[in-house]
């Protein structure tokens, strides 16, 4: 009888060390089916959590995309040309978005640019414009030795009449 008991406590002592389901059912827990349960719960929920983010973010994204092209528009200047002929160009672009941050950047240093779309797809900034040539160097040399204009800056001759 002493070693019936004694493998009953052992039994007991291993299940209840283990484990065991049944325990668990017994004392009230939660068996390793309702734990599996919460856990495929908690990561469909974090899922849709992440769903959720990535939308709101994807929104979020698309409404400032879209305020930063809108106020990209409004600070474009007018698409015209000057009565001064001489026009000193920072940079030439085929892809608008490039020419919009050389006119945001410029207008940041405080200059007025003038964008010209030439006829073959590009459009040109001009930082400054002069009635005489010798002027509009002049310009160029100075933003150059400032190290702020690019190394292919050029003077534009309106009268060369390639833009629309």
């Amino acid at each position: 009888m002493r070693t019936a008991k004694f493998f009953t406590t052992i039994i007991i002592a291993i299940m209840i060390v283990t484990g065991c389901d049944w325990v668990r059912s017994q004392l009230g827990m939660a068996t390793s089916e309702d734990i599996e349960a919460l856990k495929n719960e908690q990561q469909r929920m974090e899922a849709q959590m992440r769903i959720a983010d990535s939308i709101e973010r994807a929104t979020l994204d698309s409404a400032k995309a879209a305020a930063d092209s809108a106020a990209v528009l409004e600070q474009q200047p007018k698409k015209l040309v000057t009565d001064k002929r001489f026009h000193v160009i920072m940079g030439s672009f085929k892809d608008y978005s490039n020419s919009a941050r050389m006119v945001q950047a410029l207008k940041e240093k405080g200059y007025s640019p003038v964008v010209f779309s030439f006829r073959n797809g590009f459009e040109a900034v001009s930082v400054s414009a002069f009635d005489k040539v010798s002027h509009a160097f002049n310009q160029m040399y100075k933003l150059l030795d400032q190290g702020y204009a690019p190394d292919d800056v050029w003077v534009y001759d309106i009268k060369q009449n390639l833009h629309n």
